[in-house]
């Protein structure tokens, strides 16, 4: 049932019930509310926990003697995880993506939902239903349709293939193409044309698309400016970082400058201040997150470009504090501050959405009138 956060919305939730939730401060303030209201510990999973944490928090889950009886978590719990999940309990159909606010569609739920019920488990059978009494009909509709067969496979070209591809640019145009910048040694900066341009001459056969560009995308254009060949810049467009988040994406280039300058990237003093700091707060336990995937792209910018060990050993020692740091917010939430209405924030997701759609018809409208007056 609906209700204002705190009046008891998740009371009578039973072991085995997985509350999905789609923001930080929602998944605390549930879990928060749970353990108040009943007898029950909860797991929980979301995407920027490390992954040994998620794999711990799943364990124990898992374990009908740990005393973790419910889980809340966002849709990472459709990544790769193995989850005893009786009941799927959507706490909000509305959720923010790239491009503003969007109402859950049949892939999401039904990929969510597929994770209730799981053979060889102790709930072999699963159930799926949702917080909010008035998304029951949507959710109904969307469970009564088919699966949809996939239809085309992702495909990501090789460095080599750029690179080829590159150079044919470079012969065609007698080897001065208008859009290529250098630093004075001839050294090109413009790979990110070069991969707008490969998008949008690559010719796929059968039922294929070029996957992750729009990352690759956004990594190419924060690196113009350093001179690299486009071999290396095209790994640091491989690397596992939030294109949204700009200190990872300020390190990522920080990284990728000293690299071509011979130099090599150290670690941020801020990390050893923060890391080893016990969290007092949700957001500070979020912050914790931000710094250990801040030391995973490190680690991973160090493998594939090599420098100095002492960093990278500082930085798998930093990743190890991070971690117990994590581990010890999670399993002492009820002595962190979080001042947060789940309730609040569904409610204005879903005036958010309605104006969105509004918005978008009065435009749809506009296009018509245009198009009859012509």
């Amino acid at each position: 049932t609906g209700g204002e956060a705190g009046s008891g919305c998740y009371q009578n939730v039973q072991p085995g019930d997985c509350v999905v939730a789609f923001s930080r401060n929602d998944i605390f303030a549930i879990k928060r509310e749970v353990e108040t209201l009943t007898n029950y510990k909860c797991s929980v999973i979301y995407g920027s926990l490390p992954p040994q944490t998620r794999t711990d928090q799943a364990r124990r889950f898992n374990d009908q003697n740990s005393g973790y009886d419910v889980l809340i978590a966002s849709d990472a719990i459709g990544m790769g995880l193995n989850l005893n999940i009786k009941r799927i309990i959507f706490n909000s159909m509305y959720k923010i993506d790239g491009d503003g606010i969007a109402k859950l569609d049949h892939s999401a739920v039904k990929q969510i939902s597929g994770r209730a019920g799981r053979r060889n488990s102790p709930f072999p059978n699963g159930d799926v239903t949702c917080r909010d009494p008035d998304d029951l009909e949507y959710l109904r509709e969307l469970m009564s349709r088919d699966v949809p067969q996939i239809k085309k496979a992702g495909l990501l070209p090789t460095s080599s293939h750029i690179k080829l591809f590159y150079e044919a640019l470079g012969e065609f145009n007698n080897a001065a193409t208008p859009h290529v910048i250098t630093d004075g040694t001839g050294v090109a900066q413009g790979l990110h044309r070069t991969l707008r341009q490969f998008q949008d001459m690559a010719t796929l056969q059968g039922d294929f698309f070029l996957c992750r560009q729009s990352a690759m995308n956004v990594i190419s254009k924060w690196l113009s400016h350093v001179p690299l060949s486009v071999e290396d810049k095209y790994m640091f467009c491989m690397a596992p970082v939030n294109t949204d988040n700009p200190r990872m994406m300020r390190t990522l280039t920080k990284f990728a400058e000293k690299y071509s300058r011979g130099e090599h990237y150290g670690l941020s003093h801020h990390l050893f201040a923060l890391v080893g700091r016990t969290p007092e707060s949700f957001e500070q336990l979020s912050v914790l997150c931000s710094l250990h995937n801040e030391l995973e792209l490190f680690l991973w910018l160090s493998m594939k470009f090599p420098g100095n060990l002492i960093e990278q050993q500082s930085a798998m020692v930093l990743k190890e504090q991070a971690i117990a740091m994590i581990n010890y917010g999670l399993s002492n939430t009820d002595q962190l501050t979080l001042d947060h209405s789940y309730i609040g924030r569904d409610a204005e997701l879903r005036a958010a959405w309605l104006r969105q759609r509004e918005e978008m018809q009065y435009e749809d409208d506009d296009d018509d009138l245009v198009s009859y007056y012509g």
